[in-house]
């Protein structure tokens, strides 16, 4: 069994402390664009596919999108980790073999994204175009568990940090180059959004 998650779980410091799954950009809530695009590529797949949501703000909002919402198991914001952990540990997903994860603020990715992630086996895998690693998209299986939590406890959150880790007890970490494919774009600034929500109107600043 496949799981998808999105990471909304941040504190958002480059965009202002806002929750980013609810910004918005071009009249869509970021959560909203990426959820679709999850939907269309996940039609692709043979296997079944779980989308989660990790958040640790508006959990009802992200409710109401209708996949489960996992927040993080440990106090305070440890970043992306720890919203892998806590999927990782929620009993009601024990049945999930691997975890492909995808970051609220890329809107953009590219067609076969879940198709290429998929065909690898290793336990970890992360992405990179022209030259620069993405790291927060990550093909994972759950053999990591202890690992990913291990690392936590140590008091280190860095994904790069963590894939070097495992690479040096002599696991298994794959780059995946996928520069021939459409660039992804990550919208992680408070200046790169054209619109945000707005507490005074009911709906935007979060």
């Amino acid at each position: 069994m496949i799981g998808v998650l999105i990471l909304a779980g941040g504190e958002g410091r480059r965009m202002g402390g806002q929750d980013k799954g609810w910004c918005v950009r071009n009249n869509k809530a970021f959560i909203e664009v990426v959820l679709q695009q999850i939907q269309r590529q996940a039609e692709r797949v043979t296997q079944t596919v779980t989308i989660v949501i990790s958040a640790n703000r508006n959990l009802s909002d992200y409710s109401n999108l209708g996949p489960p919402v996992v927040s993080d198991i440990r106090p305070g914001y440890c970043g992306p980790l720890a919203g892998i952990e806590a999927v990782m540990n929620e009993p009601s997903l024990s049945h999930i073999n691997r975890w492909i994860t995808w970051p609220v603020d890329s809107l953009n990715i590219p067609d076969h994204y879940l198709l290429h992630m998929l065909a690898l086996e290793s336990e970890v895998s992360f992405i990179s175009q022209h030259r620069r690693a993405h790291y927060a998209h990550l093909s994972i299986s759950k053999e990591l568990k202890n690992s990913l939590s291990s690392y936590l406890d140590s008091k280190r959150n860095s994904i790069k940090g963590w894939l070097q880790s495992i690479s040096h007890s002599g696991g298994e970490v794959h780059e995946v180059d996928i520069s021939s494919y459409m660039s992804i774009t990550n919208y992680n600034h408070f200046d790169t959004v054209n619109e945000h929500r707005e507490m005074e109107n009911n709906l935007m600043l979060r």
